[in-house]
Parts: C-alpha cells; structure tokens; sequence
C-alpha cells in the first residue's frame, strides 16, 4: 500500500516543485518558421466546420502556413463541408489528402508528411480549437536548438457536464503537473493530438505503436528534449458518458504501455535518452502500479475475511470518502484508471493489435457553437 500510494504522491509534488521553476531554455518571440499542420479527418460533418473557422483565425503569416486536411475515408459528408468552406473562403490555403482506404490517424498522417513542406509540422485533431496565439507560443521554444518538439496543454470545453468530465479535470491537473515538470528537468513525452509541433528535420514518421509519444520518444531518442508548453493551451471536449471515456483511455493507456515497455528495453540496453529521475517512477506508475492495485484489493478482502473488526473500519472509510463529491470522484479516477492499465499491460503482453481510430460521438454531440465563441475560438 505504501509502494501503490508513495510512489505517485511523492512523484507528483516532485515535478509540481520542478514546474514552478523557469524555462531553461531560449525562447525567440519573433519565430516565424515556414509551417506545416495537418489535421487528421474520419467522419467528422458536425464539427469540421468549427475546426476550418478556428484554423483560419491562427495568429500566424499566412504565406509562412500551410494547412493539410488527411480524410481517412470518411463515409458521411466531411469531405462535403470542406469543400464548401473552401469555396467560401478562397483566401484561407486549406489543402486535402483523400485516403485511398482505411489507415488509421497516425498511418494517413505519414502519408501526408510526404507533402509537408514547413520546417515545423504541426498535428491538430478535428476536435481539438487553438486560441489565435497559441501555435506562435508553441513555436518560440522551437527557436531553441536543443527542443526538437513541444505539446500543448489541454483545456476542457465541458468540465462541468457530469462527474466523468469532472474526474478528467482532476487526472488532466495531475498528468498536466508531472508533464510541466519533466519538461523543466528535461523531456516529457507524454504527447497529445491536440497541439504537437515537431522540427522536421528530426520527424522521419509518427510512431504506428504509441502515436503522439511514441513520436516524442522517437524525437528524444534523436539527442533534442520534447516539452510541454503550457503557455500553448488548445481547448477540446471530454466524454460525458462513462463507456465512451473508458474506450477512450483504453486505447490511450494501450499505446502508453507500449511506450514505456520501449522505454524499459532502451534502459537495459544502456540507449535511452531520458533521464532516470523521470523513466523509472513513469515506468513504476504505468508498468507496476497497476498490477500491485490487484494485489491491494486481494489483500484486503483476506483481511476482512479473517478479521470482521475490519470490516467496518473499510465501511466508514468508503462511506467517508463517497460522502464528498471531490473524493468520490478521485478515488472512481483511480480505481478505473488503474484497471484499464492492467488490462492494457494483459493486452500488450498477449500482442493484442490497437484497433484503427473512431470518432467519439458524445463528445462531439456537447460541443456548440456558442462554446466556441465564448473562448474566442470561432
């Protein structure tokens, strides 16, 4: 019990201690490096025209910008409203890559980095609006010959919806801490679809295993650091439905075993470039962790078993921490968190393939327009 709760608790005020401290690194505010973002497509008509209107509001010299839209094969009228939009905005440059058939985000996304010809290329999921000067925050710590990527920091449109956006809010504070942390000492990559800028000149592909960090990993393998910029928010839509947010964090937590396995095999061979104050408690959280929980909960029905005293000890602790909507929804977080890990390190033992990318519709079905406009978004 004091490994399952010491390690995480310690790790954390840690890296919040680290992520107050200040940037190590050069930060050019007049970067205007030819840029290329592509943006992955797969049945996305409700809200592909937000996504268009957003990207024609970047903050950015136009003629220094290059927008690519990669359609996996949508079936429903994506292509439709893009085309449309194009037609009505001729001056915003949008161009598209049609898939010949189903790929999958991150196969599409190599196929059009063929066509890339900025010097940072960018990824930005459909689902995912920048304020105007986020893509300019980001860049600046690219000006720094020693980051090779940087990620941007997630903002939830729906925090309020239900206590599953609620309990997102409190993993995104946490994972949101550790990851500034680890970019302050030296690299995260723990990278999202939302925002992530890479110098393409160390972009060879985005990783088919672990998608967005793989690609980090593979960038920090290169000798540069991969950061998190919080300065670089992008504002998006969680689940407001239970199964949908498990689907979600299943395939999520798939790829990041895959990560960190990769990472263990790097670290016995003397080859991995993170620093080891960052990889082991990482690999602890995601590799171990989760098969101690199991053994916690074993353990303690032994207990009770053989000792009813304990029983109403376990009660009143449960009854307590259900009784307060915060801890209520911290301990359901980790409990949840904990098990699609450990089925995620089942899977990857038993080579389980990641099934190609889907919309999430309950996510996109909460998002508006007037939610939008609030941010300053559309």
């Amino acid at each position: 019990m004091s490994l399952f709760i010491g390690v995480p608790g310690f790790y954390y005020l840690y890296m919040r201690h680290y992520s107050e401290k200040p940037w190590n690194v050069k930060n050019e505010g007049d970067y205007f490096p030819p840029v290329t973002i592509l943006v992955p497509v797969y049945n996305e008509e409700k809200i592909i025209q937000f996504k268009l209107e957003n990207l024609a509001r970047i903050d950015y010299p136009k003629d220094r910008l290059q927008i690519i839209l990669v359609d996996d094969c949508s079936n429903d009228r994506s292509m439709r409203r893009i085309q449309e939009f194009k037609q009505s905005r001729p001056h915003v440059a949008l161009e598209t890559l049609n898939n010949s058939s189903r790929m999958g985000k991150t196969a599409g996304l190599n196929e059009a980095l063929s066509l890339a010809k900025g010097e940072i290329v960018v990824i930005s999921d459909a689902d995912c609006f920048w304020p105007p000067d986020s893509l300019q925050k980001a860049l600046g710590f690219l000006s720094d010959p020693s980051v090779g990527a940087v990620a941007g920091l997630e903002a939830l449109l729906n925090p309020r919806d239900s206590w599953v956006t609620e309990s997102e809010i409190l993993y995104n504070d946490a994972v949101h801490t550790i990851r500034t942390g680890e970019s302050k000492i030296h690299s995260t990559i723990l990278f999202q679809g939302g925002l992530g800028a890479y110098k393409r000149s160390l972009l060879k592909s985005f990783d088919l295993e672990a998608d967005d960090s793989g690609t980090a990993l593979n960038v920090v393998q290169k000798g540069v650091r991969t950061l998190l910029v919080s300065e670089a928010v992008y504002f998006t839509t969680s689940p407001n439905q239970w199964k949908e947010k498990i689907a979600i964090k299943s395939r999520r937590a798939s790829q990041l075993v895959r990560l960190w396995f990769r990472c263990l095999k790097l670290s016995v061979k003397g080859e991995l470039r993170i620093p080891w104050k960052i990889f082991v408690p990482e690999a602890f959280l995601y590799l171990v962790n989760p098969l101690i929980f199991p053994l916690i909960v074993v353990f303690s029905v032994i207990i009770v078993f053989e000792n009813p005293v304990w029983l109403l000890g376990f009660a009143t602790l449960l009854v307590v921490g259900f009784s307060f909507r915060k801890s209520r929804t911290l301990i359901l977080e980790v409990v949840q968190d904990h098990l699609v890990l450990l089925g995620a390190i089942f899977s990857s033992v038993l080579k389980k393939r990641i099934s190609l990318w889907t919309t999430v519709r309950t996510s996109r079905a909460s998002l508006s327009r007037r939610m939008l406009e609030e941010h300053g978004l559309v």
